[in-house]
């Protein structure tokens, strides 16, 4: 919780690196487990609710699809489905249709999970600690298992479509004889341990090196926003806020200025004047619930938030396109 350990910022963060654990052999919550046969139950939970987000935004769009004039969202899932297939068709040559789609839902998976690094730090696990959960961490991609276990099923997919593709004397063939090869029967018979081994650690480093490139740059990402999170422990409540209320009323101010510009009438005034209430409600709820004041945290990480846009961006991107490089790699013929 955000109140625990409000004077020790290192049980501050170890909280907030917690994930809630459920151990299988005694089928209890228990912080402390380890092990294979424990699960994180917050990782599991916001993955699964993270992909029917976006399974739900497609079939949404695809349901109400046109071939008149598009909407507004006809229009970003068209752009967003025709930029995947454009990164498709420049890494991946051949005629598997099944890459296209799921190039799209690793993307877009990833970034979903990403994005809850977004969220006020202490906002999620403070109204889980409401109803008595004492540990959550929100963002699946910072937990190991799961960047791991997604390259280690991109790695796979990758690999059994290798057999698809070449046959079983052509990945023989990858593994045996490549990268080194000769005419003499002898030498070649010699080299086969050595182009066996290369092709294994070539093979291993796919998914090591994908998994842990997601993995590391969320959890770097996340111990900068709980370090950010940690200096508010010590800020006093008059402090934070007034830096709320300024937040606030530079964001009523902003919104009345563009009402008044746009020329709307009382309805455009009214309509900012209810935004800022609704936010300011926001504000307060999430500032009793916290104790820390999320929204203050939000001010802190501003700009790391705006920077960090970029970087879970990023990382998706990443993934996506090394999963059609693998998927291609997987297909193409030595």
């Amino acid at each position: 919780m955000a109140t625990e350990g409000a004077h020790d910022t290192s049980s501050y963060i170890l909280h907030h690196l917690t994930n809630l654990k459920l151990d299988l052999h005694t089928m209890r919550i228990d912080p402390e487990a380890t092990g294979f046969w424990v699960l994180h139950l917050d990782s599991m939970v916001f993955s699964l609710v993270l992909a029917a987000i976006f399974l739900l935004m497609f079939r949404l769009a695809a349901r109400k699809a046109t071939d008149g004039v598009p909407g507004k969202w006809q229009n970003f899932i068209e752009m967003c489905v025709e930029s995947v297939d454009s990164q498709v068709k420049d890494a991946y040559h051949h005629g598997a249709r099944f890459v296209a789609p799921m190039a799209l839902a690793v993307g877009f998976w990833v970034f979903f999970m990403n994005f809850m690094d977004m969220l006020p730090v202490d906002l999620l696990p403070a109204v889980a600690g409401s109803v008595g959960v004492e540990h959550l961490r929100t963002v699946p991609s910072t937990d190991p298992n799961v960047a791991i276990g997604m390259s280690l099923t991109v790695f796979l997919i990758a690999f059994g479509y290798s057999f698809v593709a070449k046959g079983v004397k052509g990945v023989a063939a990858e593994f045996f004889f490549h990268p080194f090869s000769a005419n003499n029967i002898l030498v070649k018979i010699l080299l086969m341990p050595l182009n066996f081994l290369l092709k294994c650690v070539e093979e291993l480093a796919k998914p090591i090196s994908l998994g842990l490139r997601l993995f590391g740059n969320m959890y770097a990402g996340e111990m900068i926003f709980i370090l950010l999170a940690s200096f508010t422990l010590s800020a006093s409540g008059t402090v934070a806020s007034f830096a709320s209320i300024l937040l606030f009323a530079a964001i009523f101010g902003l919104m009345v200025y563009l009402a008044i510009r746009g020329k709307g009438g009382l309805l455009r005034v009214a309509a900012p004047i209810a935004i800022f209430v609704a936010v300011c409600v926001c504000a307060y709820m999430g500032w009793q619930t916290t104790g820390v004041g999320a929204f203050f945290q939000v001010m802190l990480a501003t700009g790391w938030t705006i920077f960090h846009i970029l970087i879970i961006s990023l990382q998706a991107y990443i993934f996506m396109t090394l999963t059609v490089v693998y998927m291609a790699m997987a297909a193409d013929h030595h």
